[in-house]
């Protein structure tokens, strides 16, 4: 949700597709209960006191902490992919921790934008389903010069990397995963360069979508 509940007993909610899921979906009506998050790692126990097509009225009867947050701070830097594809890392990315997504662009990456608003209902919803007390950020698109040119500690993902150890991985981590054409010469030679360490995830050439999930999942 975007409305903060801290301080309030009660919520109106107009958002048609939350109506339609309570109402048809979920078949829910007045007097029945759901939880609620609005993004500050609290849930809030709601009871329905109306539920119509129009709106939905809740009274809050609980606050809590809420368990389903990321122990560390996750930065997967994604090459900007094909429309589905960068969608199913987003829905897929946020169910497994990720706490911050960096589109990126790089020589081989075709698409050169991404439709923010979509973006940021597809981590709202992942991070409902899942149950998620905070949503992850999504940072407005930067070049892969623009990302290296700062301090951060990078690791990049390529199938001649050494083999990738999640046990070596406990502390927050930013992971530069290539775009659908893989890395070229010149950008494993930047990463060289920079002593950006270079992981495999295994002996198969994965694609783009695949390896930003499996990354997701191995460093959960």
């Amino acid at each position: 949700m975007r409305d903060k509940l801290e301080g309030t007993q009660s919520i109106t909610i107009t958002d048609s597709d939350l109506l339609h899921q309570w109402s048809k979906v979920f078949r829910l009506g007045k007097g029945d209960r759901v939880v609620l998050l609005d993004n500050s790692g609290f849930e809030f126990e709601c009871v329905f006191t109306l539920l119509t097509k129009k709106e939905a009225s809740l009274s809050i009867e609980e606050k809590r902490e809420n368990t389903s947050i990321p122990g560390r701070q996750v930065h997967m830097y994604l090459a900007v992919l094909k429309k589905d594809n960068f969608e199913l890392v987003l829905q897929k990315g946020t169910e497994l921790g990720v706490t911050h997504f960096h589109p990126i662009l790089t020589s081989r990456t075709e698409k050169q934008n991404i439709n923010v608003e979509r973006a940021e209902k597809i981590v709202r919803e992942a991070s409902e389903q899942s149950g998620r007390g905070t949503m992850p950020t999504i940072v407005p698109i930067l070049t892969l010069g623009e990302v290296l040119d700062t301090d951060n500690e990078y690791i990049a993902l390529h199938m001649d990397g050494e083999k990738f150890d999640s046990q070596k991985f406990t502390e927050d981590v930013s992971v530069l995963v290539g775009p659908e054409g893989g890395w070229s010469d010149e950008e494993i030679a930047l990463f060289k360069e920079k002593n950006i360490p270079i992981y495999s995830l295994g002996n198969t050439t994965l694609r783009a979508e695949t390896a930003a999930i499996a990354i997701s999942t191995l460093l959960y």
